[in-house]
């Protein structure tokens, strides 16, 4: 490997959030450029700015524990349960915890005494306002504005959502059937214990998650090896509770998605063939891959969108153009996409 190719490989691990465990990967295989007599002072330079990305993502994610410990006592304490969505739980399923880029914190959160839904909505929308120093924003699936030190906290009181109407009545009524299972499958994250979801309900809350996010702005590398350790985590179990993916999957409208993700953690991770829940989508997961390689880490650097602006305007028509992209893979999806976006702004209207 020469220089070039490393620095090229740390300008995509900074844009796909990886710098953290490409490092470890590299730093395993002890790897130096074959021309280093000619780039010395570049690859000391290099080297350094790295093991400080290092340290300063091992010191965020250090700090994200005990934040993710507080702020799940603090609702205990309030009569909430409290189940915590990707993030640190994730980080748990990796062999370095430490080095996975985190983010914000999100939780999905039940009052204990558990009414209609729509009730519940209502008490965690009015009870994250009147404990939010800013303005807060309830969507769909949750309300942000609440800040734990200096940490974003988003607060669903759904785990996410689609966009096609039927796949979503059946993706929220399969959360529903599986809720309390979740926020009683406790792991230990800081000095706590806090509720993670299961393997099996990472599975279909992961890819619906990745879905969404294919559709919104995109979606990055970090992500799909979010889901390689989910699939892991999920072979690991033995398939004990011996469910079939391919019926589960096709009946919430996610099987093409998550064919196309394991096509690019099979041919571009090496995943293990036989942790694959369903046949794999060659088709589908090139053009997924070329979507990420293109946009980065949520799509913040997809030129792609600078002719748009960043007027609403601009950014409803980055949405319908990314329709356009995807209608072709993701019919039901992209074509509910646009009617889904009308309908949720009344419902964000009736809520804030």
């Amino acid at each position: 490997m020469t220089y070039a190719e490393m620095k090229g490989i740390y300008d995509i691990a900074k844009k796909q959030s990886l710098l953290g465990v490409i490092f470890i990967a590299l730093d395993k295989s002890g790897l130096k450029p074959i021309d280093i007599d000619k780039h010395q002072d570049e690859f000391e330079d290099l080297l350094m700015e790295w093991m400080g990305d290092k340290v300063k993502i091992a010191r965020r994610n250090e700090k994200l524990n005990n934040d993710v410990a507080e702020v799940t006592d603090w609702f205990a304490k309030q009569g909430y349960e409290t189940c915590l969505l990707k993030g640190q739980g994730n980080a748990l399923l990796y062999p370095t915890p430490e080095l996975r880029t985190c983010g914000d914190i999100d939780l999905w959160v039940r009052p204990k005494e558990c009414k209609d839904l729509e009730e519940n909505i209502s008490n965690i929308i009015s009870f994250v306002r009147k404990n939010s120093s800013s303005k807060c924003r309830a969507i769909y699936h949750h309300v942000d504005g609440l800040e734990w030190n200096g940490t974003e906290v988003e607060v669903h009181y759904r785990p996410h959502f689609m966009q096609d109407f039927v796949n979503n009545a059946r993706l929220q009524r399969y959360f529903l059937d599986n809720a309390n299972e979740q926020f009683q499958n406790f792991a230990k994250i800081g000095d706590k214990d806090v509720a993670v979801p299961t393997p099996s309900f990472n599975i279909v809350f992961q890819i619906s998650h990745i879905y969404q996010h294919l559709f919104k702005e995109g979606i990055g590398l970090r992500q799909v090896l979010d889901y390689y350790y989910v699939l892991k985590s999920y072979a690991e179990l033995g398939d004990k509770e011996n469910i079939d993916w391919k019926e589960t999957l096709t009946y919430l409208g996610l099987k093409d998605i998550t064919a196309a993700i394991e096509w690019i953690l099979i041919n571009k991770f090496g995943m293990n063939a036989e942790w694959a829940i369903v046949p794999t989508d060659e088709n589908r997961g090139k053009f997924i891959l070329n979507e990420i390689l293109q946009g980065g880490n949520f799509g913040k650097y997809d030129e792609r969108n600078a002719r748009f602006g960043h007027s609403k305007i601009g950014k409803n028509l980055q949405r319908l153009n990314r329709d356009l992209r995807l209608v072709r893979y993701f019919p039901s999806e992209a074509l509910s996409e646009p009617i889904f976006r009308l309908w949720h702004a009344h419902w964000r209207y009736k809520r804030n």
